[in-house]
């Protein structure tokens, strides 16, 4: 039984490992890893936004806690949480995400809320899947002294 489950861990490692494998040189996607096209996929994911919610105000020094989730037909790729301050276009959270093959991710970061006067902040949610689609949804909301 046990060699059973150890086989079955390998088989397992290996599908999750090749399934976004496009063989070759990895960097040929951009530097990004491995990854494959899949040409059937014409859908876009869909991006959920949960919280914040449209125009929600916050204090200086109070946590603004970006939640919500990402689902795909074929299987999410990359994508970005930005935070950008629209007075200045200065990007005040950039994060980053490489999830390779999942059709849902549930996403969570924290950011305290850091001005000197009223500030505009717009929450964008970017993300492509293994088909090259790119779904993006925004958020606009006020930070205030």
């Amino acid at each position: 039984m046990k060699r059973f489950s150890h086989i079955f861990f390998l088989a397992a490692l290996t599908l999750v490992i090749f399934s976004c494998s496009k063989g070759g040189d990895p960097a040929d996607d951009g530097g990004g890893g491995p990854h494959v096209v899949t040409p059937d996929d014409v859908t876009p994911p869909v991006i959920t936004i949960t919280t914040p919610t449209i125009n929600q105000v916050f204090l200086n020094g109070s946590t603004i806690s970006i939640t919500g989730k990402l689902t795909d037909d074929y299987g999410l790729y990359r994508g970005t949480i930005r935070v950008i301050n629209d007075a200045n276009g200065a990007v005040i959270v950039n994060q980053a995400y490489e999830i390779h093959g999942l059709l849902l991710y549930n996403f969570s970061l924290n950011h305290t809320a850091s001005v000197a006067g009223v500030t505009d902040y717009t929450v964008t949610v970017a993300f492509e899947d293994h088909g090259n689609n790119i779904a993006s949804k925004s958020i606009k909301l006020k930070v205030n002294p």
